[in-house]
């Protein structure tokens, strides 16, 4: 999780990055200028989550089911599709790129030279950042997330360099910061296309050009919630820019160009989360797993609120850090900066709540909940900063904490009631507490005496659904020898600080397997030639060849640092 926090973090960094260096070796017009176009880059960013985001989950679910062949092609057209449409936005805002800046700017010609060299290069090099957007994801849901955080985080410091060299001793001015950033998404790219060598990847290049159409469309349902709330995100920041001109002017859109900066932080913060929630949960998911999602929602939430609440102390207590960091001078060079530091902060940490949930309820399959606050949780935010505009300039920064908190206080009274006539799910989250009767998913301690009693709560399991005999035989005598192996072998030193879980679905036709331990990397279903067993375990040689001798499909695969070893056993 926090390999995925660290990548989008970085991510936003190259942005952050070129506010600082423009703003200090340009001047204040120059942060105000890719604020007025970061409208057109959220729109970017929306198609790279439509299929990015959408695509992940869908492959995530398709490897919690053990059909690797439908992540495949997820994986395949939702590259050429993101490809596609991203170089096609990219001519189209490039060739209209001139009345585009003018209407964003309000005919400001102070900003408007500034956002017109910045948006055009951003058009030639925004491909680089979508594909890569698309691809980070999948190598994140493929269980790598550390190689993403290399690569961005060798991107943003390839970023910093560069924005310097290319402002300060080429001259290139803000158009130099612009082909920094395509360098940065560039080099990421490249690096996390590596992952794609490595023997545990699992996502190969598969098109059936029947299932194109399926797919995609799957991959844009899915994906939508998220990219229209990235969209509204450029709408919203589109329409707080027209009111701060209007009520503030240019001091006013630099204090919101700061704040701006501060939000996109907490944005890819949440993202880095966020991602975790997609490719894990929806693995989990995929294996009915409803006490590892609830885990894995307590920890988001937790790091959310550690991670959030840091930054918006940070803030209160410094402000005028940040105008220096900005290029103001310090708090008070820009009037009014360190007063609407303060109130923007207080949004943050509510927002960010409501931001996680939004994902759980779209892995849950509540998509109605999860566009709802899509749309309304910015649609509130524009309006309340309207709102308060019409008192006074002072006033209007008030809207953003207060938006944030309703919204929060009306999630918390509808999950409340929906608890109330649904005891069975849980309150905020909405997460069932029950599996489904279909499945059984069990922890046990790495000791031979456990791994015991998790064979009599197979039996019970596989008797209570009524699996025929030979099979029942053939799963049983599975789940041993393999359990047995995992405690033998998976864990060196203090197995007993260590457990391993075990996944059994049971459907109509079948009866998949799951066990999944923390150990060192061990394929404990390697033929006798290729494993790294003892001569003298002759015990362990023996149930290497029972496992590999029956009849069944057999699958091994390390991934979030965990052995996964999957089996599926046909009915008879």
């Amino acid at each position: 999780m926090w390999g995925s926090i660290m990548a989008a973090v970085s991510s936003q960094i190259a942005t952050t990055t070129d506010a600082i260096v423009v703003s200090n070796l340009i001047g204040p017009d120059a942060i105000s200028a890719i604020n007025i176009v970061m409208p057109i880059l959220t729109f970017f960013s929306c198609l790279m989550i439509l299929f990015g985001i959408g695509s992940s989950i869908l492959a995530a679910k398709a490897i919690g089911r053990r059909d690797s062949q439908a992540a495949n092609e997820i994986f395949s057209n939702a590259i050429i599709a993101a490809s596609v449409t991203g170089v096609f936005f990219a001519v189209i805002v490039y060739i209209w790129s001139s009345p585009i800046v003018y209407w964003l700017t309000q005919g400001n010609l102070a900003i408007y030279g500034y956002a017109l060299s910045y948006l055009r290069v951003m058009c030639l090099v925004v491909p680089f950042m979508i594909i890569a957007g698309v691809i980070e994801n999948f190598v994140k849901t493929d269980g790598n997330p550390r190689i993403v955080m290399k690569a961005v985080l060798a991107g943003s410091f390839l970023n910093l360099i560069l924005d310097i060299v290319f402002v300060k001793f080429f001259n290139m001015g803000i158009a130099g910061s612009a082909w920094a950033t395509g360098l940065n998404y560039l080099l990421a790219l490249l690096i996390c296309l590596l992952h794609f060598r490595n023997p545990y990847s699992s996502l190969k290049w598969a098109i059936d050009r029947k299932r194109i159409r399926m797919f995609v469309g799957q991959s844009v349902s899915q994906g939508l919630p998220m990219s229209l709330n990235t969209l509204l995100l450029g709408g919203s920041i589109y329409f707080i820019n027209f009111i701060i001109l209007r009520v503030s002017g240019n001091d006013g859109i630099y204090c919101w160009s700061v704040c701006l900066q501060l939000f996109m932080i907490m944005q890819m913060v949440l993202s880095g989360i966020g991602s975790s929630i997609y490719a894990i949960g929806g693995i989990l998911m995929g294996e009915q797993d409803m006490l590892g999602f609830s885990i894995l929602n307590r920890k988001c939430q937790l790091y959310t609120s550690i991670s959030i609440g840091f930054i918006t102390v940070i803030i209160i207590l410094f402000p005028e850090f940040f105008g220096t960091l900005f290029g103001s001078g310090g708090e008070g060079a820009i009037d009014g900066l360190g007063m609407s530091l303060r109130l923007f902060s207080l949004l943050l940490l509510p927002y960010s709540i409501v931001a996680l949930l939004r994902a759980t309820y779209q892995i849950l399959g509540h998509s109605g909940l999860s566009l709802f606050l899509s749309i309304f949780q910015l649609a509130i935010m524009v309006g309340s900063v309207w709102l308060f505009s019409l008192i006074n300039a002072e006033m209007m920064w008030w809207g953003f904490p207060i938006s944030a908190y309703a919204l929060l206080l009306g999630l918390i009274c509808y999950t409340y009631f929906q608890h109330l006539r649904h005891p069975d799910i849980s309150f905020m989250t909405l997460i069932p507490h029950h599996l489904e009767a279909d499945s059984l998913n069990i922890s046990v301690k790495m000791d031979f005496n456990d791994v015991e009693k998790a064979q009599s709560s197979i039996q019970k399991f596989l008797e209570q659904e009524k699996v025929d005999k030979f099979t029942e035989y053939r799963v049983r005598l599975a789940c041993e020898e393999l359990m047995n192996n995992i405690v033998a072998h998976a864990v060196a030193k203090h197995p007993e600080k260590h457990y391993f879980d075990v996944h059994i679905r049971v459907s109509a036709s079948d009866v998949n397997i799951l066990l999944k331990d923390d150990g060192r990397p061990f394929n404990p279903i390697l033929s006798e030639e290729d494993s790294k067993i003892s001569e003298n375990d002759s015990a362990a040689k023996l149930g290497l060849k029972i496992v590999n001798n029956i009849d069944g499909a057999i699958n091994y695969k390390y991934m979030y640092d965990q052995n996964m070893v999957q089996l599926k056993f046909a009915k008879n």
